[in-house]
This record gives C-alpha cells, structure tokens and sequence, in this order.
C-alpha cells in the first residue's frame, strides 16, 4: 500500500496548476484528503463506485456518492448537468475516485464515458478528478508521479 506523503495533497493543489483527470497510483483515505483539501481552500467529495458495472450503474452509485440533486443518476445529460452545477462552484472541488476497478474490468467504454464527462466539465473550471488506489490501470488518463 502506497500513501503520499502527508500535505503532499494540499501542496499540489495550492500550486493550482493541478487539474483536470489524473490517475494517482497511491491510497488516500477520505480524512486525509478533506484535511488536505480543506488547507489548500478546496472542497473534498470522496466517489466510491465499487460493484458499478455499467454506466447506468456508474450515474447512479456517483449521484448519490456525490450529493448531486435528485434525478441525476436517471440520464446521461441529468448527470452532466447536475455535476456541473457541483464542480462550477467559486471553491474548487477535488473528487477523489475509488472503485473505478469494477467498471475498467466489466466495460472500460463505459468509464472513458464518465471521464469525458469529467474532462468537459474541468476544461473550464478549476477543478480535479484524482482516480486513486495503487492496484489497476486506467487506459488513456494521465498519470500524476508524485507520491
């Protein structure tokens, strides 16, 4: 199990150049990634999709993981729309995603959907999607080499 060192978190985001999608091969626990946001001025969502094997399983577990209104998990476009109403905020938002594993192994199509989701969002605002855990890969996302 890889950690990164402690206030490494909060350095990177206070550099603000950190943003956008980033796979980050180290263990963050929930607690640790809202001190450290919070000392960087950024707000923490945590996003576990463990057992999500397909995209409508995907909107559903995340809407609710991330507080969005209700009826975001029902579409596609509601989803979109319901975070990007959470990401557009005037603090940043960090979301940490956990569990990604299930949806790459059942349906990697499915989970590039979600990130494009991401990746539209965040090219205009300030804001980071991390894909955490040490074990597992995401195809074509950027990988952050700090630990």
């Amino acid at each position: 199990m890889v950690s990164p060192n402690p206030g490494l978190l909060a350095a990177l985001l206070k550099t603000g150049r950190l943003g956008g999608v980033l796979r980050w091969k180290v263990v963050l626990s929930p607690q640790s990634v809202a001190i450290e946001c919070d000392s960087a001025g950024w707000r923490a969502l945590m996003l576990d999709t463990h057992g999500a094997r397909e995209l409508a399983e995907l909107l559903q577990i995340s809407a609710t993981e991330l507080g969005l209104t209700p009826g975001a998990g029902d579409s596609l476009s509601s989803w979109e729309q319901a975070l990007t109403d959470a990401l557009t905020q005037s603090v940043p938002v960090c979301i940490t995603w956990v569990g990604w594993q299930d949806i790459i192994a059942s349906n990697p199509a499915d989970a590039q959907v979600i990130v494009g989701v991401f990746e539209d969002i965040l090219k205009d605002y300030r804001g980071l999607v991390l894909i955490a855990g040490h074990q597992g890969n995401f195809p074509r996302i950027d990988e952050l080499a700090l630990a």
